[in-house]
């Protein structure tokens, strides 16, 4: 009786089973997905299955003497596999100190660095400041070749171009030329001097002029616009060159450290991410087939906290200004002699006296145009005859108090600063973030570097030289 018992139980397992089988083939089978692991050199299973299918049509034509299949052969990268050219997007986010990473809400700055590589000891080239950086940058050679000594610039006796948009004065070829004239299709927004583009090689999309009051995610969604607009057709993008000025904005307004400054790093993050994310879901529009993203984040230089600001003619006085002009702009001041003697002699005895006053001035050390240190790499024709660099916490301002030297507050004054030798203050360190999608470039960190390796990195990622007179050394990248 115990073995009938068990044998009508098993059939009836069997027979469950069995009805298992086909109510699954009838029915759940349409919302199961078979998914296969690639590895490296593998093929894609639409490829092996469309061979199948290929080499069973074959047969049957060869069977009726009429074989006419060719077979199908595997030159292009599979979709979406970052095998196809590449396209860099830099984003130069001024201001971005060293430590402000950890000290902020970054979670895509945080998967750029997993997925990548980076480093919070880029050491920026003398002097820190915003247009000479970002032209070394862009071109690969010092101040002294590339021209841009500070972010306002004499070009003539009484003449001085602040914060200049006209591409014109730029004396080495910026990225954006370069990779124009080698056949790459560039769009360049907001990067110092890549306005009023003129002469061979402009890139193809620029901006005509400089909107200090846009927001990040203002530039951002223009710059996706105009991104959008120019991949029609065939023709597509290469490379993207972008700057973002909410983090240096709110450092100076606010200083450094400031929990206004650590939210606009955290401001940035989503802005850049929801950018980023969007190209990615374009990306077939976007990008030529199978291309890959890489996302290049760089700074100019750190910030450091203002304690004083400094009007530079209040401090000299009525009497000195009428023989000099100065320009004058954060940690930098480049000094200008102007209607000394025609004597040689009495030119000399007013220029020692002139050296003497400015002695005696303890905010600032005063370095001739002959004397600067080899290692600043500033002499060029656009070099005060005299420069003047502020000590640390002290900034150079157009702002007028009761006295010369005072504090922000009292005139509306900066909070932040910059211009300073990196090697007196650490705090114009920054930070590199580099990273791609779907293959990263680069990985682990990329140790203590400087800018002037950046125009290479960029040309070999996109496979074409660097401008004449760069830089060759680039960062490790593949």
């Amino acid at each position: 009786m115990f073995r009938t018992l068990a044998s009508s139980l098993i059939t009836l397992i069997a027979i469950l089973l069995f009805a298992f089988m086909i109510l699954f083939l009838w029915t759940g089978s349409q919302k199961v997905e078979f998914k296969r692991v690639g590895f490296e050199g593998d093929r894609s299973t639409v490829a092996i299955v469309d061979e199948i299918r290929l080499k069973k049509l074959r047969a049957e034509e060869a069977a009726k003497g009429t074989e006419t299949v060719e077979m199908p052969t595997e030159t292009a990268p599979a979709a979406g596999s970052g095998d196809g050219p590449p396209v860099v997007l830099w984003v130069s986010i001024p201001g971005f100190r060293g430590d402000y990473i950890e000290k902020s809400e970054t979670p895509f700055f945080d998967e750029l660095v997993s997925e990548g590589s980076g480093t919070n000891k880029m050491r920026p080239s003398f002097p820190c400041l915003t247009f000479p950086s970002h032209t070394t940058m862009a071109t690969g050679v010092t101040p002294d070749k590339h021209g841009i000594t500070a972010d306002r610039i004499r070009t003539g006796p009484g003449a001085v171009a602040m914060n200049p948009t006209d591409d014109a004065l730029l004396l080495a070829e910026p990225i954006w030329k370069t990779a124009t004239r080698q056949g790459m299709k560039t769009l360049v927004h907001d990067w110092p001097l890549s306005q009023n583009q003129t002469g061979e090689n402009v890139a193809a999309h620029f901006l005509d002029a400089y909107n200090p009051d846009a927001t990040d995610e203002e530039r951002l969604n223009k710059a996706l616009e105009q991104w959008r607009a120019a991949s029609e057709g065939d023709d597509k993008l290469r490379l993207v060159m972008l700057k973002l000025d909410g983090v240096l904005d709110a450092g100076i307004v606010h200083g450094p450290r400031a929990d206004e400054t650590f939210a606009a790093v955290s401001a940035a993050d989503a802005a850049l991410k929801k950018f980023v994310e969007t190209v990615r879901g374009e990306w077939d529009k976007l990008a030529p087939a199978n291309a890959n993203l890489i996302v290049f984040v760089t700074t100019d230089h750190g910030l450091a906290e203002v304690d004083k600001n400094v009007n530079i003619a209040h401090l000299l006085g009525e009497e000195m200004m009428k023989n000099a002009d100065i320009v004058a702009h954060n940690a930098i001041a480049n000094l200008f002699f102007k209607d000394l003697p025609e004597n040689e002699g009495e030119a000399k005895i007013f220029t020692d006296k002139f050296d003497s006053e400015l002695s005696k001035r303890i905010y600032f050390r005063t370095i001739k145009k002959e004397d600067l240190p080899e290692d600043w790499t500033y002499q060029s024709e656009r070099t005060g005859d005299r420069v003047l660099v502020l000590k640390t916490s002290y900034s150079f301002s157009d702002k007028k108090a009761e006295e010369p030297v005072f504090d922000p507050a009292e005139a509306g004054g900066n909070f932040g600063g910059y211009g300073y030798p990196v090697g007196e203050s650490i705090r114009m360190s920054g930070q590199v973030l580099l990273a791609g999608f779907p293959k990263s470039p680069a990985s682990g960190t990329l140790g203590e570097i400087g800018q002037l390796s950046f125009h290479a990195t960029i040309c070999t990622l996109l496979g074409i030289e660097p401008a004449e007179g760069a830089v060759t050394d680039t960062l490790d990248v593949k």
